[in-house]
């Protein structure tokens, strides 16, 4: 049996991957609408019903950004995710205001308002989770901080990869609107996209440009309110998150959380008994996702192989993350014997070429990590 602790795409469990199987036609084959219903009910209570697109993440942001092709936007950058998103942008050839914040740090708040009075910003973009630094913002001392300088101000987060996964429903209050792609936390394989807005920024998208559609298509879509409006997604992508739906509900979002800190805390006491340094400071760790820095003279690309000899799926950091980073996404349904046989794995491989440690036996490492 594999065991996958790729971010991107996540690892899908079987039974939301049946849940694609079930042909159209049949009974248990829910409508758009009822599945928007179901999210906005569980996970979404103080927004619009959720609207589906039939695109992967990155189509989801490009049409985000060419909503607010007209507007001053200003833009979080702290790590591959967001830095996908700028990147979109500049092929849009949208000129965009950027925060740049050092991968894996907790931002300034006091700078980050320093910038944001340096001019009238209409938009505020930034990701809450980057799954491949291990790092989640502060989303409500973000907005908070915005607000208070741009009242007027929208604000558009990608919760791609926190939604399922230690997400908090707050998200929806706070901001104005949530992206997520289908290929990450959500647990679902590529190719569905969902936007969730509140009412404020319903109200302020409608009357701005509404023969626009860029702007959520709304004069056909979702001031109709009709069942059809929401027919684009393919329909085994939406029985898969019904199940998923069904899944996380079933298990119970607070054990869903608990869950994933346990799995989370064994990543972090191996790393600590082995001495190696955690990429995201403390105060921003993400639930799901741990991002390790290896030891020098250790390549992730060699470790990352030689764990897949042994069907387990790790990846090296990407873009601007340190060379010798590796990131072990354990979110989802990663239970804590996931972590263990990753733990044996990893283990193998740094008994074999970590020579500061070769020696050493694990027993005696945690006595000493203990003392």
């Amino acid at each position: 049996m594999s065991h996958w602790f790729l971010p991107n795409p996540a690892s899908v469990s079987p039974g939301v991957l049946a849940a694609q199987v079930t042909p159209p036609g049949v009974g248990t084959m829910l409508q758009p609408s009822i599945v928007s219903e179901r999210l906005k009910e569980f996970f979404f209570p103080k927004s619009e019903a959720p609207v589906f697109f039939h695109c992967n993440r990155e189509g989801l942001l490009q049409m985000a950004v060419e909503w607010f092709s007209d507007r001053n936007i200003f833009m979080i950058i702290n790590g591959p995710m967001s830095q996908e998103w700028l990147d979109i942008a500049a092929d849009c050839q949208k000129p965009v205001n950027v925060f740049d914040i050092a991968y894996g740090t907790d931002p300034d708040m006091d700078a980050f308002g320093l910038e944001l009075q340096k001019d009238k910003y209409d938009v505020l973009m930034f990701v809450e989770t980057d799954v491949y630094t291990g790092t989640s913002l502060n989303a409500a001392a973000i907005c908070e901080k915005f607000r208070s300088i741009s009242q007027d101000g929208l604000i558009v987060t990608d919760i791609s990869g926190c939604v399922f996964c230690g997400f908090d429903e707050m998200l929806s209050e706070l901001t104005d609107i949530c992206l997520c792609g289908s290929e990450m936390a959500l647990g679902l394989p590529p190719g569905l996209g969902i936007a969730v807005m509140n009412e404020r920024a319903h109200t302020r998208l409608l009357a701005h440009n509404v023969m626009n559609g860029r702007y959520f298509n709304y004069p056909r879509n979702t001031v109709s309110r009709s069942a059809s409006a929401l027919d684009a997604p393919a329909y085994p992508l939406l029985n898969a998150l019904n199940e998923q739906i069904n899944t996380v509900l079933t298990e119970g979002i607070p054990d869903r959380v608990q869950r994933l800190a346990a799995v989370r805390n064994y990543v972090y006491e191996w790393a600590a008994v082995r001495g190696i340094p955690i990429l995201s400071v403390s105060q921003v760790c993400a639930v799901n996702c741990t991002v390790i820095v290896l030891p020098p003279g250790i390549m992730p690309q060699e470790m990352a192989e030689y764990a897949a000899r042994y069907g387990v799926f790790v990846t090296p950091g990407i873009g601007q993350m340190p060379e010798n980073s590796l990131i072990l996404y354990h979110g989802n349904d990663t239970t804590p014997a996931d972590v263990m046989a990753l733990i044996r794995v990893l283990d193998r491989f740094l008994n074999d070429y970590d020579t500061r440690q070769r020696n050493i036996p694990l027993a005696q490492r945690r006595q000493e990590q203990k003392v």
